[in-house]
């Protein structure tokens, strides 16, 4: 029995090879048959991609973007360990309210004022439907010791150099905001406290909710973090006297 299926198999092989051979010799006679009558080559990929002559045909994939909300830097979730030593992990996109994003240091002069504010409640206050979240860079490059000094009980602090990176920070203090239901980054800066900032987070709070709002081009963008670095590395601060013309430089001018 066993030497009868194995024969058996066999001969089913060699049929398979057989039928196999057969079908790919017919269809190579007669695709020569269809080109002998005139017939136009037989494309072996694809037919090109066609619509209807009312319907415009989709853009190219290389074709330019139109900026606009798009433009804008993506977002990012934050990871990281609290003051605790606990993992925390924190949403800003996909979530119905904005976040504020302020990027602190233990070591940073010019974040006294955002320190300062934070322990005085009633100061400053978040715009309605946003979160403030406190970020350092992580237990390696700060001291949790004064930060725990610094922040007081009841503000979210996360620590993560990682999230410095994700948001190419340039230096501290500096604020983002993220709005949360887009995931993307509708403003962004620096100042000397929030009370300096505050009236620009709020505008663009309500500007990000106002249908007419156009983003700003991530050119713009680009241009504007890339003058914040060039400043911080060389030592000029938000309050830094160099930024503010004097009224005798005013009147020469």
């Amino acid at each position: 029995m066993t030497a009868l299926l194995i024969v058996e198999t066999v001969i089913l092989a060699v049929l398979c090879v057989l039928v196999a051979g057969l079908l790919r010799g017919y269809a190579a006679v007669l695709r020569r048959l269809h080109q002998l009558d005139g017939g136009a080559a037989v494309q072996s990929g694809p037919p090109p991609f066609r619509t209807d002559s009312r319907i415009p045909e989709p853009p190219a994939a290389n074709a330019p973007r139109i900026e606009g909300r798009a433009e804008w830097a993506e977002s990012h979730d934050l990871d990281g360990v609290s003051l605790h030593g606990e993992i925390v992990s924190v949403r800003t996109v996909g979530v119905e309210h904005d976040t504020i994003l302020a990027f602190l240091s233990s070591n940073c002069e010019g974040c006294t004022g955002f320190w300062q504010e934070l322990g005085e409640p009633g100061s400053w206050t978040t715009p309605q439907g946003s979160r403030l979240l406190v970020v350092t860079k992580g237990p390696e490059d700060e001291s949790p010791s004064v930060l725990s000094q610094l922040c007081p009980d009841g503000v979210d602090l996360v620590m993560s150099s990682q999230a410095w990176a994700d948001f190419e920070v340039p230096g501290s203090p500096y604020v983002v905001v993220a709005d949360g239901r887009t995931g993307r980054v509708k403003g962004e800066g620096s100042g000397s406290s929030f009370s300096q900032v505050g009236g620009l987070i709020r505008q663009s709070v309500e500007d990000s909710r106002h249908p007419a709002m156009a983003r700003k081009p991530d050119a713009d963008r680009r241009r504007e973090r890339d003058v914040d670095r060039i400043l911080l590395s060389a030592g000029i601060g938000p309050q830094d006297p160099s930024l503010y013309a004097s009224a005798d430089q005013e009147e020469r001018s």
